[in-house]
């Protein structure tokens, strides 16, 4: 188990809605990758709550081939990861369905990498990574083709309406959103203010 990281968000705003907080992209080996929406947990005004996870990385698959933002995101497959011994993994088409096997180590340390077999089909599923067992970024499956992604672990919350597992326009919604960074510390306070800007304590 990965040390403990938590934020404390505090609704001092007039509104109920929901906060969900999303990962920034990590660097990956192919275009148009998809954020989703990690965590997210609903919130009236003057209310406190929070949200605490671990690195624990994840391989992680889908059905949902309509990956457009707005869209719920169900996984169909999650199996843990490492960045170190256990960052490698198979993804092949297998008596009718799609299935991981065959984890092991990757070539490099600090990426985590997904082998798509020749029975992948094109765009047929969203294949991609997760935290704590709930999907982070998602890619459309291709076949004869590895995927590597190399992550950054950092983060961002945002407030509106949102359920976890949602494909987010991160471009529309960062504008608003406020960055989380850990350096040195693995606790974090911040406010959504009355004017709906935000406070990071």
């Amino acid at each position: 188990m990965s040390n403990e990281y938590t934020l404390t968000v505090n609704n001092d705003s007039t509104q109920a809605g929901d906060f969900a907080i999303y990962q920034e992209a990590p660097d990956v080996n192919v275009p148009n990758i998809i954020t989703l929406a990690w965590l997210a947990k609903s919130a009236n005004p003057t209310t406190t709550l929070e949200f605490s996870w671990s690195l624990d990385y994840s391989f992680i698959w889908t059905n949902s081939t309509d990956l457009k933002p707005g869209t719920k995101v169900i996984t169909g497959q999650s199996w843990e990861a490492d960045l170190v011994t256990s960052n490698r993994i198979v993804l092949d088409y297998v008596n009718n369905a799609y299935t991981f096997s065959d984890q092991s180590q990757g070539d490099y340390g600090g990426n985590l990498y997904i082998d798509q077999t020749q029975r992948v089909k094109a765009n047929d599923i969203g294949v991609g990574i997760g935290m704590g067992g709930k999907g982070t970024f998602l890619c459309g499956s291709q076949p004869n083709m590895q995927l590597m992604f190399t992550p950054k672990p950092t983060y961002w919350i945002a407030f509106g309406s949102f359920v976890e597992g949602e494909v987010l326009d991160v471009g529309k919604i960062t504008q608003n959103a406020q960055k989380i960074q850990y350096k040195g510390v693995s606790d974090a306070t911040v406010t959504l203010n009355a004017d709906n800007t935000w406070t990071l304590d």
